[in-house]
Parts: C-alpha cells; structure tokens; sequence
C-alpha cells in the first residue's frame, strides 16, 4: 500500500496539498489506473488551537493512518507560498515551530522514500519545474516526515517516506497571497502522478535487487 497525505486547511480556506489529494482521490489520472487497488488517499487536519495540539492532532492522525493502511511507502505532501517549483524534501529535524519536539527523539532523519535523487530529472522531463531542499522547515511539513520515520523506527514498520513541497493554487494567489508564485491543479496532479509511478519503480527495482 502507498500511503499519499496532504494538509486541510490552516488559518485560511484552502490547503494546496489537501486540494491536489482529494483531486486524485475522487479522480484518478490514467496514469495511476495500474497502481488504483494500492493507492491510499488521506487529508490530515490542522488543529491549530495551540502548539500542543497541533503536534498531537498530526502524530494521533498519522499514527491511525500508518496502523489502518500498513503502508510500504509514504509520500507526504505540504504547500509552501514561497516556492515557485514541486520541491523534494531530503531532511526533517526534530524541531516543530523552533521548538524541540521531543529531546528523546533523534536529531533529524534522512527521507528514504525509493528513487528521491531522480524525482527532479523525471519532472523536468515533463516540463514540470522542480527541486530540492535540504531542510523541510519548522512546521505540520517538517513535522509529519519526521514523525512518519520516527514511527517506522520506533515501532519497527516498514514503510519508507518522503515529503513533496507543492506551490499554492491559482486561486490562493487570487485570494490570499497576491504576490507569491502557484501552479495549477492540473499541473501538480501531474507532477505527484509521475512521483508516485517513479516512486514505485524504484522501490521495485531495490525488492528485486534483494530477491536476486
């Protein structure tokens, strides 16, 4: 099972990242047809009454997503205004809002989702810009990569993750953000559908590569 999550709202009407998972859940592109029956699609939603509940709401929520779906990959999904590009995020630290999320924790975790070194040459090809950052900031998006592999390691599952940083949508820069760059709905549902297929294709080719 492939476990694919976005953001709901926070402190505004709409999530970039919760709008491109539910687009793709109530309408699978072609491209994802082979892969339908192992596909989960799930929106967290941001509790943002303190910065307790916040942390407690994302790790509760995750923590039922990874016992009910058992995914062997988890590719987690966040917008960031300031992008201008599909960013692949290589490192989540164990800080939330600047503050240390638990001191019994390790520092930080390296994404291990399959394949992540030719995510921007696979976008790029289809004339989707892309990138990638060495840190997934101080918020829900560093906080839900660094949970998930948190919860692998300390619980012994055995799914892999990474995290995909998504411009906002044209209607957020409309709405909210005047000056700062989007991408439409269309795009990103391509972009994250040739994530997802070269995701798949590479963690195929380690199973092989195990068994040969």
């Amino acid at each position: 099972m492939i476990l694919i999550t976005g953001f709901g709202p926070y402190r505004e009407d709409m999530n970039a990242s919760g709008e491109l998972v539910n687009s793709l859940k109530n309408d699978l592109p072609d491209a994802l047809d082979p892969l339908q029956d192992l596909l989960a699609f799930e929106v967290i939603a941001c509790d943002d009454a303190s910065r307790e509940t916040e942390h407690q709401s994302l790790e509760t929520q995750l923590a039922a997503l990874l016992k009910r779906y058992a995914p062997a990959l988890c590719i987690h999904t966040g917008q960031a205004p300031p992008y201008n590009k599909i960013i692949v995020e290589n490192i989540a630290t164990n800080s939330f809002m600047r503050e240390v999320i638990d001191p019994g924790r390790p520092v930080a975790y390296w994404s291990n989702l399959p394949g992540t070194e030719g995510l921007q040459a696979a976008l790029e090809a289809h004339n989707i810009p892309a990138g990638d950052s060495f840190c997934a900031g101080q918020h829900l998006c560093n906080h839900i990569l660094y949970s998930s592999r948190y919860f692998a390691e300390k619980n012994a599952l055995p799914h892999k993750s990474g995290f995909i940083h998504l411009p906002l949508l044209p209607e957020q820069a409309i709405r909210q953000h005047r000056d700062a760059p989007y991408m439409p709905l269309d795009m990103s549902r391509k972009a994250l559908s040739i994530i997802i297929n070269h995701v798949v294709a590479a963690q195929r080719i380690q199973v092989d590569r195990r068994s040969g």
